[in-house]
């Protein structure tokens, strides 16, 4: 404010998943159970959608908006995937905080709307965030809410919500408590202060970034919490650079320097290097870095050899944008995805119906290698998970943006 998914509706999801979501109302002839998911407006009426240029695999509701890819995060036996959502029409507003569920990343069904305007805190709009799994494996949803205060429009503030009931493996109602917003802006740029990451702990707080700006100055300032509740914002930012402008949609995870597999978001050592994520307003695309965290002072330093801003690494030279990772615990590995506007105006999105899909979903594979060519230096691989199918040529590689590996979302 991608990853193969394929979205699958009506009979043939229902044949796919029925070993393991045993809970469907019956209306497309799946089986009834006590537990009933409730499917929303975007899977019905469709008759108006036009299908040109639709995609077979990517993520993408039936009809409407979407945008960026909120929260990803695996929960007693799904992957779930939020979203920004216009149930509304094809184009940016009325957005809610739609949600989905998969068993394999490529299946997929969705459920009712996680998140909607509906607190003082909150009223204007539900914006993008992340999610948080919690000790007791207790997951919490940290997101930003556009409130109004008399002369500041567009105020943003960071709000929590929890699952209504932990035994859902569904995730299907969320609370927004009374005592949000839980961050505000203290002078800072009210209008450009969202999009918080996954938090990860160190040295007895939970720690998150919020992205923002300054004029052009991107900033990326870090809060840190004892109990997840009260925030306090670190003295200096966690990292910034100039004539970059709005940093939204902040990412930032470790990579381990020797180790093939993903890791949590709260991994520390000696083999652990870290890769921060901005999504730049200024040129819509996302950008990364790699380098170390100074866990005395909480901020992050660019290696030498990666280069900063706009000028630096991207995750891919098309259209991709607000991309967002989470650690797969049951492989072992860190997958991101992202979203892309395509091409079309706005009237022709319109007129087809729809607009917006996310890309497939990739894991960002820890083995770094080196760019001789650009004076060494160096990148992480991002791939698609391995051993199924080949999407591009090592040949065509670029120290930007590596997709060449296979991929195998079923192992």
């Amino acid at each position: 404010m991608g990853v193969t998914i394929r979205f699958i509706w009506g009979f043939p999801l229902l044949i796919f998943l029925l070993p393991t979501l045993n809970n469907f109302d019956g209306r497309d002839g799946g089986a009834m159970a006590s537990h009933k998911l409730h499917f929303v407006e975007h899977t019905e009426n469709l008759v108006e959608v036009k299908q040109v240029y639709r995609t077979g695999y990517h993520f993408q509701p039936k009809k409407n908006w979407i945008n960026d890819p909120n929260a990803p995060m695996y929960y007693k036996g799904f992957y779930h995937l939020f979203y920004q959502y216009n149930p509304k029409g094809a184009e940016w507003g009325n957005i809610v905080w739609a949600h989905s569920v998969s068993t394999d990343l490529i299946n997929w069904i969705p459920l009712e709307h996680a998140i909607v305007p509906s607190k003082p805190f909150d009223k204007y709009g539900c914006w993008s965030g992340s999610a948080t799994i919690l000790p007791g494996n207790k997951p919490v949803i940290i997101y930003t809410g556009i409130a109004k205060q008399k002369s500041k429009p567009g105020y943003q503030v960071q709000n929590y919500a929890i699952p209504a009931n932990y035994s859902d493996p569904y995730l299907r109602k969320w609370i927004k408590p009374d005592n949000n917003p839980i961050i505000k802006p203290v002078h800072q740029n009210v209008s450009s202060f969202r999009d918080p990451t996954t938090a990860w702990f160190n040295n007895g707080h939970w720690k998150l970034v919020i992205g923002s700006k300054n004029n052009y100055r991107g900033i990326a300032y870090l809060y840190r919490s004892r109990d997840f509740i009260k925030w306090t914002k670190a003295k200096h930012p966690f990292h910034t650079k100039s004539d970059v402008g709005m940093w939204e949609c902040p990412d930032f995870f470790p990579v381990s320097s020797k180790g093939t597999n993903g890791l949590d978001t709260s991994a520390i050592g000696g083999d652990v290097k870290y890769v921060f994520k901005a999504s730049l307003d200024m040129t819509r695309f996302d950008y990364y870095t790699i380098g170390t965290y100074d866990l005395v002072k909480d901020k992050y330093i660019p290696d030498n050899t990666s280069v900063d801003g706009w000028a630096g690494l991207r995750y891919d030279y098309g259209n991709f944008y607000a991309s967002k990772t989470f650690f797969d615990p049951i492989k072992k590995r860190r997958i991101l995805t992202g979203w892309a506007s395509e091409s079309s105006t706005a009237s022709e999105d319109i007129a087809k119906g729809w607009a917006g899909i996310h890309l497939r979903p990739w894991f960002c594979d820890s083995n770094f290698e080196t760019d001789r060519e650009y004076e060494d230096e160096q990148f992480f691989v991002m791939a698609n998970t391995p051993q199924s199918y080949r999407f591009g040529n090592p040949a065509t590689m670029s120290r930007h943006c590596l997709f060449y590996t296979v991929v195998d979302l079923y192992h």
